[in-house]
């Protein structure tokens, strides 16, 4: 392993207060059994978490756009606090999707 990755890696161990061999397992357990469309996701989360620490006089948001409604709220972070954007709502499957909305 290049000694810049295992110093990246012993630094993340240490932060979260495992060895070396437990956060490496751990990694590879997340990458082998985790979609990936979730682990890009938690390395966006966890990167704007870490530049709302750094640089607390600014606000970060970030949100999954499925629909196409671009006036849609979004999850923010500042000082490392997340604010969620409230969950849509859902149409009432009793009604025909024609009266639902």
């Amino acid at each position: 392993m290049p000694f810049k990755l295992f110093e990246k890696l012993k630094f993340e161990a240490d932060r979260a207060g495992r060895s070396v061999n437990a956060e490496l397992v751990g990694r590879l357990e997340k990458s082998l059994t985790d979609s990936s469309n979730e682990i890009d996701l938690r390395i966006i989360y966890e990167a704007l978490e870490r530049l709302s620490l750094r640089n607390t006089q600014l606000r970060y948001s970030f949100g999954v756009n499925l629909g196409g409604d671009l006036g849609s709220p979004v999850s923010e972070i500042s000082r490392g606090a997340w604010t969620l954007a409230p969950e849509p709502p859902v149409p009432d499957a009793s009604l025909p999707e024609s009266d639902a909305k």
